[in-house]
């Protein structure tokens, strides 16, 4: 059973949250699509800048590395979102 747990977990999406700018927002969308399969970036609530990005089984170490290098030149502040599931 716990092989299948972890089986579980390798193929489940990870959400991370952040909070942007509007202007930010746009340029985001247009730098993660150029990852295309590697994750989806949605906007989750307009009015505040909450955006999520739902990395793909796999790519998790990659995504985080890049949302490094991008959080360099965006302010994209962490944040906690509803205990949502992570699912598409």
């Amino acid at each position: 059973m716990d092989k299948n747990v972890t089986v579980e977990k390798h193929n489940a999406m990870i959400c991370r949250y952040f909070k942007v700018t509007h202007r930010d927002m746009v340029y985001l969308k247009f730098i993660l699509e150029a990852y295309e399969g590697m994750n989806v970036m949605s906007t989750v609530d307009n009015k505040a800048g909450i955006i999520r990005i739902a990395i793909m089984p796999g790519f998790v170490e990659d995504m985080d590395g890049l949302l490094v290098d991008l959080g360099r030149d965006v302010p994209m502040e962490p944040v906690l979102w509803h205990n949502e599931v992570c699912t598409y």
